[in-house]
């Protein structure tokens, strides 16, 4: 589903920021609804599934839809930045990291939450939570979109070197087989 999907950058009048999740993820764009309203004149944010509360008039917003059509969907908003804020409560921390492999698997380079879950090797930038960090943050990837793409095709082909299944498929048997011994 994911590997023929290939967004295209720098389709907007000012630099795609977007995010995608569900109702779920309230408490996590708590985080950002402030770095929504400080940048909004400076990028395009797109959300797709829940924006934040009171930004609903900056934002391109795309409904849910059903689980087959979701790869492609996020696909087609075209983002230059995908961001992942996880609010610092326990739940976060037994999250997956899914949203980097989705993110990653169609070349989207990321900015998220330094958290339990988005640790590791994966060549994105975490910060803190404090909106002053993530308005930095932001504004430094979007002020170069030719590093921004390098980033997200060095994300792409980390998610396709490290976790597609066919390419790793004997460290999966390794982990649900039992052993041989």
């Amino acid at each position: 589903k994911w590997g023929s999907l290939t967004p295209q950058r720098m389709q907007g009048r000012k630099p795609r920021v977007g995010w995608a999740g569900s109702a779920i993820h309230e408490a996590d764009l708590a985080i950002i609804a402030e770095v929504v309203k400080a940048l909004h004149e400076e990028v395009e944010w797109v959300f797709f599934g829940l924006c934040p509360e009171g930004t609903r008039a900056m934002v391109e917003y795309h409904g849910g839809v059903v689980n087959s059509a979701y790869p492609s969907r996020l696909a087609s908003l075209n983002l230059d930045l995908a961001i992942s804020p996880l609010a610092d409560i326990p739940y976060n921390h037994a999250e997956s990291h899914l949203r980097l492999l989705e993110y990653g698997a169609l070349g989207y380079p990321v900015i998220c939450t330094d958290i339990t879950p988005y640790h590791g090797s994966y060549p994105v930038t975490r910060i803190g939570n404090g909106a002053k960090e993530w308005i930095d943050a932001i504004r430094e990837h979007v002020s170069d979109l030719d590093e921004l793409a390098r980033r997200g095709d060095a994300l792409r082909e980390y998610v396709n070197g490290n976790w597609m299944l066919e390419d790793n498929l004997d460290v999966w048997l390794k982990a649900w087989l039992p052993s041989q011994s």
